[in-house]
């Protein structure tokens, strides 16, 4: 069998062959179980980087990652594959978004600091020996607990022409209903992909803290679609490319009271259209009619009671790209 052996730090796997089991990383305060898989196949590149539990309650992701690792045939990959399907492994624990230890949110503190808190160690654990040396970072995640959200995936985009034309190949090749031009929201960690010139794409689907069946599914099919067009796995079915939205733009609250939506995520909208109402606190009238700020699809609704002042009940993706040309910055 054609290939080379891949030797990441102290692991070691052979060509058509993977590997599977928990390194321990030091982070300062103590050493923690950090689970991996390397799956080395007929080719030594591409290498994509595939990662889940930056959160530790999105579950749907995690458990995409580990059926993931169970998927891949080494013997059928022209490329590399790296498996880190819980990146915070103590968060994961503790059930929460922050470590325990010192309260950080890993997504915050790349690219980390081998001298700093145990967050901070851990997050230039990962950024040394994973993001920096993927041809490609598919990362998974779901949204929060009090959010209705259709699937959709986003991809990372900066001042770097090259890298913003790889991202958006991924977001071609995913196979989504429904691909972002840019990043919904402020996401260090793709400031941090694009420090490290690594494309990412980020699937998400499902909510916290629940298993849910459709979103795991959901984030296979976009990690499988993806290797098919970097032609890592043999193409079966060319998946459709998704419907790229070039920008989105929030809906958000004026009042602090209850909220009730009349949409629901995925649901096409027009600019002006009502979404929702923000009533008083004791319900006996409506603060605010909560409009679309623009023609597009509703990926995000809230359909939590509670709002406050500032806060997003609605993210409406709109401007959709025309052709299939590069649609620029």
């Amino acid at each position: 069998m054609s290939g080379e052996t891949w030797q990441l730090g102290p692991l070691k796997v052979g060509p058509g062959q993977a590997l599977r089991g928990v390194f321990q990383v030091d982070i300062g305060a103590m050493k923690v179980d950090f689970p991996i898989a390397l799956i080395n196949g007929t080719e030594p590149d591409p290498v994509v980087l595939v990662t889940s539990g930056m959160d530790g309650s999105e579950y749907a992701a995690v458990e995409a990652a580990l059926r993931l690792i169970d998927a891949l045939d080494a013997t059928r990959l022209a490329g590399r594959v790296m498996i880190c399907p819980i990146l915070d492994p103590l968060s994961f624990e503790a059930q929460q978004s922050q470590n325990p230890l010192d309260g950080l949110c890993l997504r915050h503190v790349f690219p980390g600091d081998l001298e700093g808190k145990p967050t901070q160690r851990l997050g230039y654990f990962i950024y040394q020996n994973f993001i920096t040396a993927a041809d490609a970072w598919l990362d998974l995640h779901a949204v929060d607990t009090a959010d209705d959200a259709m699937p959709f995936v986003w991809a990372a985009r900066g001042d770097d022409a090259q890298f913003n034309e790889q991202c958006t190949l991924l977001l071609r090749h995913s196979g989504a209903e429904v691909g972002l031009h840019r990043p919904p929201y402020t996401w260090d960690p793709a400031l941090h992909a694009l420090t490290a010139s690594t494309p990412l794409l980020v699937s998400q689907a499902g909510r916290a803290y629940q298993s849910d069946e459709a979103a795991t599914e959901f984030h296979l099919h976009v990690i499988q679609s993806i290797m098919h067009g970097m032609d890592i796995l043999p193409l079966e079915n060319r998946p459709g490319t998704p419907a790229i939205f070039l920008d989105t733009a929030p809906a958000l609250a004026e009042f602090t009271g209850l909220w009730y939506p009349r949409i629901k995520a995925g649901e096409g909208v027009s600019s002006g259209q009502v979404l929702g109402e923000i009533f008083k606190l004791d319900g006996s009238a409506a603060l605010q009619e909560v409009r679309s700020p623009a023609d597009g699809t509703a990926v995000i609704v809230r359909d939590g009671l509670a709002v406050r002042p500032r806060m997003r009940l609605a993210l409406i993706a709109h401007r959709p790209q025309q052709g299939n040309g590069d649609p620029g910055t």
